[in-house]
């Protein structure tokens, strides 16, 4: 009888490693609401929350789990998040004014992006949450394909399979993440979609019906601060160009979620399984806006990017504007200019007396240099007239 207990026990330990789970991330239909002192709801996802876990709200207000009962977990706030230090910084400023166009140019940003969880669905527009190997979020993984290209984004997409939706999804994945990482991306995202209520992902931008993105960081993992610091900086891109597509921040303590590969991976969560795919579709679409200045490129126009038509507008035709070079000449000369009049400001001390050296330079000093020269040019002219008359 012990023998097949034995078998019993191991045949149940067997099937249990088969049997897909959701632990490291989805609740399975359940999700948690987070809720502050004052028994106000401020933040929903369907992650599984451990205490210490932690996210920042729409509104960047950071929240730290404390206790959890069921599907309730008890926030305290930590505090409000000044954003404004997480934004890039501006092109505008003196240095960049002073630059040369080609010397700023940083070329194409490379993004690359996978899905671990292939089933992963909408369903109200696949039929179900859940399709083995061909879960609606690999249409989303398109339009967010089709949107860099547009933003003149060069992209590695990855369609590899991840199946079963278990707890060795993350496993197999991060050999997919490795393949990525040997075509040198700037950046790398792991695309998935959350569950909870619609409402929670809904909203509206520039009139159209879209679904929210999440941000999630796996706090622990060796590179879990500079994550934590590009998920500020994208919030902050994003908050800047697409106010409210950001639905927050979530800190993750089950897990790194191959994050520690390298430090500029995030993993995304877009809109909900009760969302319809087109407006997650939207969504990341917005987001595709976002990339360039996350990742300080100049993104080529899609007429130059590589599928480009010959002939349409590009480097080269009359609609494509100044070339690089001329821009370069004409940014030359005009740091020329201003460093001649910054020069006669403070050897004269007042505006008025510049512009008296100015007046002088270039009549007298232009006079004297181009004088002789014009002289000489009037001598040949004469000498000419004179001998047509003979």
């Amino acid at each position: 009888m012990s023998k097949i207990w034995r078998s019993v026990i191991v045949l149940l330990v067997f099937c249990s490693m088969l049997t897909p789970g959701y632990t490291q991330e989805s609740m399975n239909h359940g999700y948690f609401s987070f809720v502050d002192e004052n028994g106000h709801v401020v933040y929903i996802t369907g992650w599984e929350v451990r205490v210490g876990d932690q996210c920042i709200t729409e509104n960047n207000k950071r929240f730290e789990v404390v206790s959890i009962e069921g599907e309730v977990a008890h926030v305290k706030l930590l505090g409000e998040i000044n954003m404004s230090q997480y934004e890039q910084p501006s092109n505008q400023n003196l240095l960049g004014m002073l630059q040369p166009r080609l010397a700023r140019a940083q070329g194409r940003g490379k993004v690359a992006f996978y899905h671990t969880h292939s089933d992963e669905s909408y369903v109200p527009t696949d039929g179900k949450e859940s399709i083995l190997g061909a879960g609606g979020i690999y249409k989303v993984g398109d339009a967010f394909a089709s949107a860099l290209k547009t933003n003149g984004m060069e992209v590695i997409q990855s369609n590899a399979k991840h199946d079963p939706h278990d707890n060795m999804a993350y496993e197999r994945s991060r050999r997919t993440v490795v393949e990525l990482l040997k075509q040198q991306p700037d950046a790398i995202f792991d695309i998935h979609r959350d569950a909870t209520p619609p409402e929670v992902y809904q909203t509206t931008i520039n009139g159209e019906d879209v679904s929210k993105l999440q941000l999630v960081v796996g706090k622990y993992g060796a590179t879990g601060k500079q994550i934590e610091d590009y998920a500020l900086q994208i919030k902050a891109a994003s908050d800047k160009q697409h106010p409210g597509l950001i639905k927050g921040i979530f800190f993750a303590k089950g897990g790194d979620y191959n994050q520690d590969l390298f430090p500029k991976s995030m993993l995304l969560e877009v809109g909900s399984h009760t969302n319809s795919r087109q407006s997650a579709e939207k969504g990341i679409a917005l987001f595709a806006d976002v990339i360039p200045t996350i990742l300080g490129k100049t993104g080529a126009s899609p007429a130059a990017a590589p599928d480009a038509t010959a002939g349409e507008t590009g480097l080269g035709t009359a609609d494509a504007g100044p070339s690089g070079a001329s821009k370069s000449i004409g940014w030359m000369v005009g740091i020329f200019v201003v460093g001649i009049a910054a020069f006669l400001f403070l050897s004269t001390g007042s505006m008025k007396e510049a512009k008296a050296k100015l007046k002088q330079f270039t009549t007298t000093e232009f006079a004297n240099f181009f004088g002789p020269s014009l002289k000489r040019k009037n001598e040949r002219k004469k000498t000419n007239n004179e001998k047509d008359k003979d």
